[in-house]
């Protein structure tokens, strides 16, 4: 059970970042809204995201936890992280000063609709700023990284959570006299104290980094594995930037609706499927049972993302009402977000699953399956958003559901590729049919309860009552981790009673 351990562990720290991050995107709605400035502040901070993402947890990730797990093995760990270590901060450092010289381009490129549009200087000069928080938070996913490998979960997926701790304060602080430019000066510093709250876990584990420009075998071999798996995380965070390309020709405010509302459908999707899926790779790499370990991962994650889906669904409107709907964040805005916020929960489930049977691939070193898989979901969601939201005219709701089209069409490729002895269709069945009942069942109490109590306020109480009717459900089917579960704290209270 050291999988659901660490997946737990890694699972709440995120939790709680994802919590200081509503705080800071809350701050950002009461301050600024939906306007020209949260558009072009979106738009300027996705661009250090997503090489964020490349250059840390993404593709680095997939590559170097399974050769650094085996150099610790063999005892040989700290020449191959030194000099790892030293071209990945150079590498870091290179695409950070790019990015700032080149941010005009960068723009045009991936939201062009905005080129003749009053905020366009606006996104240029703010994405120059915020690319300087890339070569800080990608130090700290390298930290990630190391540490993971090491069975340490908590402390670097809780580094987020002080990104967003001191981002807010920042927002808070200084959003009244300082306008826009809190935003700015929110990111940096956030990223600063990011990167150095990893470094006494460092210590404490006995990793000390140094720097060496000898080019180490096993860095050679991470190069070799780094670059599919670049290719693969890239076209992965094409998703983004299409939604960003197509939203920048529909009305001002579009990237900000598919903003707030992405925000909240990452809750359950970064929370989980994330956690497992970086368990799932470091448990795999070591070469522990892959059939069992696999079929755990998707059952506990089925568990998780279809009641979050079915709950999303339902509860959209008063989930955005409640976080959101105060200062400058208006009503209309409201339904507009929790529109494109039920479009998104449609494809967690699938989101999910395609993020486990990833790592199934990267943990045995094949990198082009998922880069495969990334391309087949990032041309369905340019084809399908473009079909929703323009000849449908669906606008930014078509969006949000082109995107989570493209989650089963990835999937559904994944799961074609992946060995029939180690899991089914029918074992996929098995996995799903109980969760997927029980979720029907609190979904039908959720729609009684809404009858009843309409203010937006009363979610605080249909939620509870919703996990409580959803996890009595599970365990009425039988379900087996469920029942693990009870049969586990039973033992603790017997344990506890006894002493």
């Amino acid at each position: 059970m050291g999988l659901i351990r660490h997946s737990i562990s890694f699972s709440f720290a995120t939790l709680l970042s994802r919590i200081f991050g509503y705080v800071r995107d809350a701050l950002i709605a009461y301050y600024f809204g939906v306007s020209q400035i949260t558009d072009a502040f979106f738009i300027a901070f996705r661009l250090p995201n997503t090489f964020r993402r490349l250059l840390g947890e993404g593709g680095f990730n997939a590559a170097f936890v399974p050769i650094y797990a085996k150099d610790i093995k063999s005892g040989r760990e700290k020449q191959f992280l030194n000099s790892a270590f030293t071209y990945y901060a150079l590498v870091n450092l290179l695409v950070t000063l790019l990015g700032i010289l080149f941010a005009d381009i960068l723009i045009t490129v991936i939201a062009p609709g905005i080129r003749d549009k009053p905020h366009f200087e606006l996104t240029v000069f703010m994405a120059r700023w915020l690319f300087s928080y890339l070569f800080f938070v990608g130090l700290s996913s390298f930290f990630m990284a190391v540490l993971n490998t090491r069975g340490i979960f908590f402390v670097p997926a809780f580094a987020q959570a002080v990104f967003n701790l001191v981002f807010s304060l920042v927002i808070a602080l200084a959003s009244n006299p300082f306008g826009f430019y809190s935003l700015i000066w929110g990111v940096i510093l956030g990223g600063i104290a990011q990167a150095f709250f990893n470094l006494p876990s460092l210590l404490r584990s006995g990793v000390i980094l140094g720097f060496s420009f000898k080019l180490d075998e096993d860095v050679k071999l991470l190069v070799k594995r780094l670059i599919p798996s670049l290719l693969g995380f890239g076209v992965a965070q094409l998703s983004f930037f299409i939604d960003t390309f197509i939203a920048s020709f529909l009305h001002a405010g579009s990237i900000s609706y598919l903003y707030y509302a992405n925000r909240i459908f990452q809750l359950p999707l970064g929370a989980v499927s994330v956690g497992m899926a970086n368990s799932l790779l470091s448990v795999l790499s070591k070469g522990e049972d892959k059939k069992f370990n696999i079929h755990l991962a998707l059952r506990f994650v089925s568990l998780i993302s279809l009641p979050a889906t079915f709950g999303l669904t339902a509860l959209s409107d008063s989930i955005i009402a409640l976080l959101y709907r105060r200062g400058k964040f208006s009503q209309e805005d409201v339904f507009i977000a929790s529109s494109v916020l039920g479009a998104y929960a449609v494809g967690l489930t699938f989101f999910s699953f395609q993020k486990v049977l990833s790592s199934v691939f990267f943990a045995k070193g094949d990198t082009k399956t998922p880069v495969k898989a990334s391309i087949v979901s990032i041309l369905s969601e340019a084809l399908f958003g473009s079909f929703y939201a323009f000849f449908l005219k669906l606008g930014v709701f078509g969006l949000a559901l082109g995107t989570s089209t493209s989650a089963l069409v990835g999937f559904s490729y994944l799961f074609s590729k992946i060995e029939k002895e180690v899991i089914t269709v029918k074992d996929l069945l098995q996995i799903l049919y109980k969760p997927l009942l029980a979720s029907i069942v609190m979904v039908f109490v959720v729609w009684l309860l809404k009858t009843w109590l309409t203010e937006a306020i009363w979610i605080l109480l249909i939620i509870p009552i919703a996990m409580l009717v959803y996890f009595l459900s599970l365990l009425f089917l039988k379900d087996s981790l469920s029942l693990a579960l009870v049969s586990r704290l039973k033992s603790l209270v017997e344990q506890d009673s006894k002493s």
